[in-house]
């Protein structure tokens, strides 16, 4: 199981997060703005798959069988791609390619929604010791606490060992070594899992529903429009694996000219990439461990900084747009200085380090704080729903990228050299911190809280003189009646 996390990581590292660059090699006749819709239209495909296996791998096959089944859709695309790699007709491999990309989409989205789950699933065991002398409520989220932090331990730590190794060895590959050694690792780890299945827990599934399911998201409506706002900072999230990679291009990624040693001497794209990610585990687990230990007896200043962390999250994604479109402006103005393609300009590809450890710590406060973000307003029975909230937000966020590519033909030129990237990182920079003064205000004006129901009348719990009293909440001649 370890061992595909592992792989999972490795291929994000290696071919995934790197997709748009894999597009511009193989699909020379699409300009820079079709390659940045395709690489979003590819990562809203993912994620609007994730939602449908999310709902089989729960209510339908399980965990375990959905991953038995959407692994080798991975192995057999990558399969294709590698062979595509090596034909010489240009024709036949934008075919293949056509063919492959649609049957890796689904072996990453299987692996997205059932993985981590599946992992997190052999951690939960009475055996757990928490402090007995403390309330209930807390007593249950230690427990969790313990359980999510087990989980988090071994796939974090499977996780940073894939990024570190493929950054390790795959950065001077060539394009067709890399899906070659992305096919070989991922067979391997599958057949692993295959020969260890008899050890795993499985965990039947639910067999709900989706009507049923349609009935418990009554009420989540109600949260729409507050989700909404995060839209604007998920496009920072697209622009993160698009615009961000391409600003790479014809920089120096030399640490030192003086240096001779090439291969200890060289930046690559992809080691940003894994600094990034790294940023955005500290944070997110650093600031989820002192949220808990600061409040760890008030729930409702827990809720509060939560709402704080994502506004935070919020300003510094506009941080990381600001250092992006700088860096742009300056990468810009040195390629009308140096015309010829074949040269790197006298700039370093350090300049991006800002930007995306910005974004990293944005991604760790906002990204990732979006399921506690979730958990807090809706009951217990409806956080099923998690899910299809944050996965919609990552295919709005992509179909708006597609769209404003359409719209703004003249930013997105037939080579990045001849783009505007400048002009759209400043747009996104500018909607970002636009939309943060209205988030504070609806965060702190409204109630987003969504109650629970019973027979059909909502409930809510309050705290009353330090402990929990059940609200019973009905509705006589138009208004809101509270019973205890």
């Amino acid at each position: 199981m370890i061992g595909l996390i592992f792989s999972d990581s490795f291929i994000d590292m290696g071919f995934k997060a790197f997709l748009i660059s894999y597009i511009i090699d193989s699909l020379e006749n699409l300009s820079i703005g079709g390659v940045i819709a395709y690489a979003a239209a590819m990562d809203g495909i993912q994620q609007f798959l994730a939602i449908l296996i999310h709902h089989l791998a729960t209510d339908r096959l399980g965990d375990f069988r959905v991953i038995i089944l959407t692994l080798p859709c991975l192995i057999f695309g990558l399969l294709i791609l590698w062979l595509s790699s090596l034909l010489r007709s240009q024709q036949m491999s934008n075919q293949m390619l056509y063919i492959a990309l649609p049957v890796v989409l689904v072996g990453l989205a299987g692996k997205q929604v059932s993985l981590k789950e599946f992992l997190r699933q052999h951690f939960i065991e009475e055996t757990i010791v928490v402090d007995k002398t403390k309330s209930e409520r807390q007593q249950n989220e230690d427990y969790w606490d313990i359980v999510e932090g087990r989980a988090s331990l071994w796939s974090n730590g499977a996780g940073f060992l894939g990024q570190f190794i493929c950054w390790t060895f795959t950065s001077s590959l060539s394009w067709k070594q890399t899906i070659m050694i992305s096919f070989i690792e991922v067979a391997v780890a599958y057949a692993l899992f295959i020969c260890g299945k008899r050890f795993y827990l499985h965990i039947p599934p639910t067999r709900r529903t989706a009507i049923s399911r349609l009935k418990e998201a009554r009420g989540l409506v109600k949260l729409i429009p507050h989700w909404l706002l995060f839209i604007p900072y998920c496009l920072v999230e697209v622009a993160g694996f698009s615009i961000f990679i391409l600003q790479s291009d014809r920089l120096d990624t030399r640490i030192n000219p003086r240096i001779s040693l090439h291969s200890f001497n060289k930046v690559p794209v992809n080691s940003l990439y894994v600094f990034k990610q790294f940023i955005s585990f500290l944070v997110s687990m650093s600031t989820k461990y002192l949220i808990r230990k600061l409040w760890s007896s008030e729930k409702a200043m827990q809720r509060g900084a939560r709402y704080w962390r994502m506004g935070v999250g919020m300003a510094i994604g506009f941080g990381s747009l600001l250092s992006a479109w700088l860096v742009e402006h300056r990468r810009s103005d040195l390629i009308k200085k140096n015309p010829n393609d074949n040269k790197d300009i006298p700039m370093t590809i350090l300049w991006l380090a800002p930007q995306f450890g910005l974004l990293g710590i944005a991604n760790g406060l906002v990204v990732e704080g979006l399921t506690d973000f979730f958990y807090d307003r809706v009951p217990k029975f409806k956080q099923y729903f998690v899910v299809l909230f944050n996965q919609s937000l990552t295919v709005i966020r992509c179909f708006l990228s597609g769209l404003a590519v359409l719209l703004a033909p003249d930013w997105f030129g037939d080579t990045i050299d001849e783009c505007q990237l400048d002009k759209y990182l400043l747009m996104l920079a500018i909607l970002n911190v636009a939309v943060l003064p209205l988030y504070i205000f609806l965060s702190l004006r409204f109630d987003w809280n969504i109650p629970d129901e019973v027979d059909g009348r909502d409930i809510e719990i309050e705290e009353v003189d330090g402990s929990h009293v059940e609200i019973l909440i009905e509705e006589e001649d138009g208004r809101d009646v509270e019973i205890l």
